[in-house]
């Protein structure tokens, strides 16, 4: 029994040595990344933002921690990225410093770009910073407007070793929604344009659209305004100064309501105007997108059978009149059929409904038509 335990020895001490050896092989310093709280809420960030050199000492975007509590001394550098998909975005890295056994340091990208001397006197500062553009496309949307594209981005921060190996920080997902519009839907037309869609009721229901996230679960994004315009308003914009008629904030999904929610005035007879603002967080505060004003008229519904076919007429007729070449011939057609009592509304031999017709209008808005022919069908 003694020499079979004395054979064993030699190999406990092996594995105990291997063990111990591997430890302290792989024993390495902790490493974690925090952004600021005006970067990590951001649903917008700007690109200049990554130009650490020019934004660094100014703008807190992330902060850094090594711990190297019960580590032996290391040297290395702090490098930082941004990667949209597989493809960098950005990138910035600091001069090779040293980090003593047992030294803690969390430094910012302020910290960085002043310059942060380290316990054993090393300077850690910003060396290197560069962006990047992956894609023409993603180049040309930074190019427009100098926010990042809409997307899924990670930022990962890693402490390269002298000898190359690298340590990284768990890396920080950021979702960029980047909105770039928003535009009602109905009731109206856009204000100026000559046309009023007629609305025969007092509750309407209004819709919008917006490229926002509508799982947005933040403060409520949409500030919707209704103004009624009064005798005294001679322009749109005397209209949006004047006190609302109706002012609410909707949620990121409510992009659909019906008026009037908890109790507001009815819509009295008249000329009102909407618009729709969003209103968003970016890296350098609060930014807001307007919607182009929409116009309608409210009438009495008792006047609704009556007044729906003049207007209607009223309307094919400055659209035959738009599409016109000839805008005397147009004219002196459109006089000529002044008389005639609407029937029915055909495009391309398909007869379509006043709401497809005002969709139409509503689509050839920013577009360029020309009318060759016209032919009036009479009718029995």
């Amino acid at each position: 029994m003694y020499r079979r335990s004395m054979g064993k020895l030699p190999l406990l001490i092996f594995i105990f040595l291997f063990t111990t050896l591997c430890t302290l092989s792989f024993a390495q310093p902790s490493l974690t990344l925090q952004l600021a709280p005006t970067l990590e809420l951001a649903q917008v960030v700007y690109t200049s933002d990554f130009d650490f050199y020019q934004q660094g000492a100014t703008k807190f975007l992330f902060q850094i921690t090594l711990d190297n509590t019960g580590q032996a001394a290391v040297g290395g550098i702090l490098v930082v990225e941004i990667r949209h998909g597989d493809e960098p975005i950005a990138q910035a890295q600091t001069t090779s410093f040293g980090l003593s056994a047992n030294e803690f340091i969390s430094v910012s990208n302020i910290d960085i770009s002043n310059g942060y001397i380290t316990q054993s006197g090393d300077e850690i500062r910003l060396d290197q910073s560069q962006t990047y553009a992956p894609t023409d496309q993603f180049e040309n949307e930074v190019l427009g407007g100098g926010k990042l594209p809409r997307g899924s981005y990670q930022f990962i921060a890693s402490f390269r070793y002298n000898n190359d190996q690298e340590l990284f920080a768990p890396p920080i997902r950021l979702d960029i929604l980047n909105p770039t519009f928003i535009r009602p839907i109905y009731p109206g037309f856009r204000a100026g344009s000559g046309s009023f869609d007629v609305v025969y009721s007092q509750f309407p229901t209004f819709q919008f659209e917006s490229d926002f996230d509508p799982t947005f679960t933040g403060e409520p994004p949409y500030h919707v305004q209704i103004f009624k315009k009064l005798d005294q308003h001679q322009s749109v914009d005397e209209i949006l100064t004047s006190t609302p008629h109706y002012d609410v904030w909707k949620e990121a999904y409510e992009t659909v309501f019906a008026y009037p929610p908890g109790g507001a005035v009815p819509l009295d007879p008249g000329v009102y105007v909407w618009r729709v603002q969003l209103n968003y967080i970016t890296t350098s505060g609060s930014e807001t997108i307007d919607s182009p004003v929409f116009a309608f008229r409210v009438e009495d519904p008792s006047n609704m059978s009556m007044y729906a076919d003049e207007s209607l007429k009223e309307d094919i007729m400055r659209f035959f009149l738009d599409l016109s070449e000839d805008k005397d011939k147009g004219r002196e057609i459109a006089g000529m059929l002044s008389d005639y009592n609407l029937v029915a509304i055909r495009i391309n031999g398909q007869e379509i409904s006043k709401q497809q017709f005002y969709k139409i209008l509503d689509n050839y808005d920013t577009e360029f038509r020309r009318l060759s022919e016209l032919i009036l069908t009479p009718t029995q």
